[in-house]
C-alpha cells in the first residue's frame, strides 16, 4: 500500500461521483422534495378517497394544511428532506481515480490508495469490487453501484489485471455455522458478532470484524446476513 498521491498532470480516469453527478443529484432530489411537499395535501385528500388506505388519522391532518403558508413550508420541507437523501446517497458512493501507478478509493470519510505493483486480481463479485495481492489477500472489497462495464473498462485502460472470470478463490469460501471446528475459537467469536453485526446492518462493526478477521488469516465474504470464508496461509500482519 502506497501514501503517494496523484499528480493532476497524469493522465487518470475517474469512477464514481463527480461534481457534475453531485449537481444533478442535489438539483433533481431537491426539486423532486419541492414538488412532493408542495402537493401534498392534495395527495393525502386523493388517498383518503381510497378505502383501502391505512394511517387515514395522519392523512387528514397532511389534508389539512391548506393555504399559502401552509403549502410554503411543506415545499421548504419537501427541500430539506431531499438535499438529505441526496447529501446520504453521495456519502455512499464510491469514488475511484485510477491511474498508471495507483487506485484511490474514497467513500465517506474513508480513503485508500494501492499501488498497482501490490495487485496481482481485480474482480466484481456481484456489486462489490474486490482487490487481491499475490497470496489471495483481500485489499479491497467494497460496494459500487457503477456498471460492471464502466469499472472493469477503467481498471484494464490502465493496465490492471482485470478477472472477467471473477474470484480466483470462489471454490474454497466455505458457508460459516456457529462453532464450526475448522476455524480458531477467535475466529468464531468474531464471526458470531459480525452476523449480529449484519443483521442489525452496522456497517463500522461489519468492516471493523472483517478486518479482525483478516489478521486472523480469514477472508470473509457476504450473501445478506450468511458468512462465508476462506483461509490465507500467510502472515498478513504487515497489511
Amino acid at each position: 500500500m502506497t501514501a503517494s498521491k496523484i499528480s493532476l498532470n497524469e493522465q487518470k480516469t475517474v469512477v464514481g461521483y463527480t461534481k457534475m453527478i453531485g449537481i444533478f443529484l442535489y438539483g433533481g432530489f431537491g426539486i423532486v422534495g419541492v414538488v412532493l411537499g408542495f402537493f401534498l395535501p392534495q395527495i393525502a385528500a386523493w388517498a383518503l378517497t381510497l378505502p383501502w388506505v391505512p394511517f387515514r388519522g395522519i392523512l387528514k391532518l397532511i389534508n389539512s394544511f391548506q393555504g399559502f403558508w401552509p403549502t410554503i413550508v411543506l415545499a421548504v420541507i419537501g427541500l430539506l428532506a431531499g438535499l438529505v437523501f441526496a447529501y446520504i446517497v453521495v456519502k455512499e458512493s464510491l469514488i475511484l481515480t485510477i491511474t498508471n501507478q495507483e487506485v484511490q478509493l474514497e467513500k465517506d470519510e474513508y480513503k485508500q490508495t494501492i499501488a498497482l505493483k501490490d495487485i496481482d486480481t481485480v474482480f466484481l463479485d456481484g456489486k462489490q469490487l474486490v482487490m487481491l495481492d499475490k497470496s489471495g489477500y483481500e485489499l479491497v472489497r467494497e460496494q459500487s453501484d457503477e456498471s460492471a462495464i464502466k469499472i472493469s473498462n477503467a481498471f484494464q485502460k490502465h493496465g490492471y489485471p482485470w478477472s472477467s472470470e471473477g474470484d480466483p478463490f470462489k471454490d474454497e469460501y466455505r458457508r460459516w455455522v456457529l462453532d464450526t471446528p475448522d476455524i480458531s475459537p477467535s475466529a468464531n467469536a468474531l464471526m458470531r458478532a459480525r452476523e449480529m453485526a449484519l443483521e442489525k446492518k452496522e456497517k463500522e462493526d461489519i468492516r471493523d470484524f472483517r478486518n479482525e478477521l483478516a489478521k486472523l488469516g480469514y477472508i470473509v465474504r457476504d450473501e445478506k446476513t450468511r458468512q462465508y470464508w476462506r483461509k490465507v496461509h500467510k502472515d498478513i500482519q504487515n497489511h
